[in-house]
């Protein structure tokens, strides 16, 4: 029985060459570059694939001495879709794949087609059907259903145009490893690019921040300068006043007994001589000796009463001049807010043309707390003047409604209890609630709250660096919280979370030490 190989050996027709052996050295001249002895370093590789030797053979004879670009062939031979698969997997580089169809199925080379395609992905490679059956296998539907570059019946491939054959897939397929060459490296340029882009990006993203950041520390070193100096100029002022009041202070208890005794004594000579001379009798009643008599005890307490005013407040100064202190100390939070209450007294004050502020205390049982006391002084200064201000403005959008307002603050003081949760007990903390009943914010503003130089009020009234300060203080330096709760017409409220045994201010205090 004939072989579909055999019709590929007939013998040459007139217009037919098939194989290199029976071809002119001009033939070849026109379909390969000329070959010296010199073996080339690099070739393109072929894949054949055909269930007959001869058809191997015969194709390696034919094309033994082409060369494209510098490049000579090197052949790869399976002998079945089974070995292909294989072949195909361990030398992704092939150039060209020489498929017969039907080898050990009908449709054993279309299956390695799909394979090639869409298992593998490769669609670089140069696919040239070759069959000994074309009526089997047609051809227009094999086109259309596969991806394949070309399609052959052996009996048509003579080495001539064999010859065409490859060369054209060689070129195509150069041109196409080419543009996917330079696709691979425009990606690359762009990915740099891209790279390059958000490198430039993070640097200006970095560079913003920097400068913000620059900026807050600049207004922070102005602030702490400014509230040092304060501090040393309320220190001052305190010591100097503090030395005559303590004069007037330990002096009045040895004037209000020596008062009394002078007062006794003539209570004495009033008894033992009712009947005093003309002109004594005329200085009593000129004098008023019975109002002094009785009013000189209650100006002694009334003085008393200021000397101890004044002393408290300049304990208040003394203590809220710690603000330059630079020390980690146990300090009582009650005194602290105190104190900052007494340097804000005269904004709480009723004034014309609005009432007191009234504040109100509910103080829990704290412990002794390790912190920065100036810091934390400055921490309250900042909240209560801003509670202040919210009531003022409330009150100045509210005069002439007739409504009755009665502002008032609350500064609540409480210990949480920690909480112990799988064998792991966390510390207790101390709440700090700050609330007044203003105008209250809406959610835009609450949410840029502690955001560096943002302020609700006007130019010249504030830096917007109070709260963004604040919260600073209390995160960095004191391991705590700083919570702000607030709706429009509701109110608003700060909440201050501190931890009783705070790591932070330990661990600075053994830096320090």
């Amino acid at each position: 029985m004939k072989s579909d190989f055999d019709d590929f050996l007939t013998p040459p027709s007139p217009e037919t060459v098939y194989f290199a052996e029976v071809i002119d050295s001009d033939d070849e001249i026109l379909f390969a570059d000329e070959t010296t002895e010199e073996k080339l370093s690099e070739s393109w590789k072929i894949l054949v694939v055909d269930d007959e030797a001869q058809v191997h053979t015969a194709t390696e004879i034919s094309l033994r001495k082409f060369v494209f670009e510098n490049k000579s062939l090197t052949f790869i031979n399976a002998y079945s879709a089974r070995e292909a698969k294989q072949l195909i997997q361990e030398n992704p580089d092939v150039a060209i794949i020489l498929l017969d169809v039907i080898m050990e199925t009908d449709d054993a080379g279309l299956n390695f087609v799909k394979y090639v395609r869409e298992v593998l992905g490769n669609h670089l490679v140069r696919i040239i059907l070759r069959t000994g059956q074309p009526g089997q296998v047609p051809e227009k539907s094999i086109i259309i259903n596969y991806d394949i570059n070309d399609y052959k019946t052996k009996t048509e491939l003579t080495t001539s145009k064999l010859y065409t054959t490859i060369l054209t897939a060689l070129r195509s397929f150069s041109l196409s490893q080419s543009l996917q060459a330079e696709i691979e490296r425009r990606e690359q340029v762009e990915k740099a690019l891209r790279l390059s882009e958000e490198k430039e990006h993070q640097k200006s993203v970095a560079l913003d921040h920097f400068v913000q950041e620059l900026q807050e520390t600049q207004l922070q070193l102005v602030q702490s300068e400014k509230m040092s100096s304060l501090g040393q100029l309320v220190a001052g002022v305190a010591h100097e006043i503090n030395n005559p009041v303590n004069f007037i202070y330990g002096n009045l208890s040895h004037a209000n007994d020596y008062i009394k005794e002078l007062i006794n004594m003539v209570n004495l000579y009033q008894r033992y001589y009712p009947q005093p001379e003309a002109e004594i009798i005329h200085e009593i009643e000129d004098g008023e000796l019975p109002f002094i008599i009785d009013d000189l005890p209650k100006l002694l307490s009334s003085m008393q009463l200021g000397i101890e005013r004044i002393r408290n407040i300049v304990h208040s100064l003394r203590n809220f001049s710690r603000l330059d202190e630079t020390e980690i100390k146990s300090v009582d939070i009650h005194e602290g807010i105190n104190s900052t209450l007494m340097i804000l007294q005269h904004r709480l004050k009723a004034k014309s043309d609005r009432p007191a502020i009234n504040v109100i205390k509910d103080y829990g049982a704290l412990p002794l707390v390790n912190c920065y006391a100036g810091q934390l002084n400055q921490v309250f200064m900042n909240l209560l003047a801003n509670a202040i201000d919210a009531l003022e403005e409330r009150l100045s959008r509210e005069r002439g409604d007739g409504a009755v307002f009665h502002p008032h603050i609350l500064i609540r003081t409480e210990v949480v209890p920690g909480n112990s949760h799988d064998n792991i007990s966390s510390d207790s903390r101390i709440l700090i609630t700050i609330a007044d009943n203003g105008l209250g914010m809406t959610e835009t503003v609450r949410a840029k709250l502690f955001t560096p130089f943002f302020t609700t009020k006007p130019i010249g009234k504030g830096t917007g660096m109070g709260l963004s300060i604040s919260r600073k203080i209390l995160i960095e330096k004191h391991c705590g919280q700083l919570e702000c709760i607030s709706q429009p017409q509701q109110g608003t409220q700060f909440i201050i979370e501190l931890p009783t045994i705070c790591r932070c201010t330990k661990s600075a205090a053994v830096a320090t030490a």
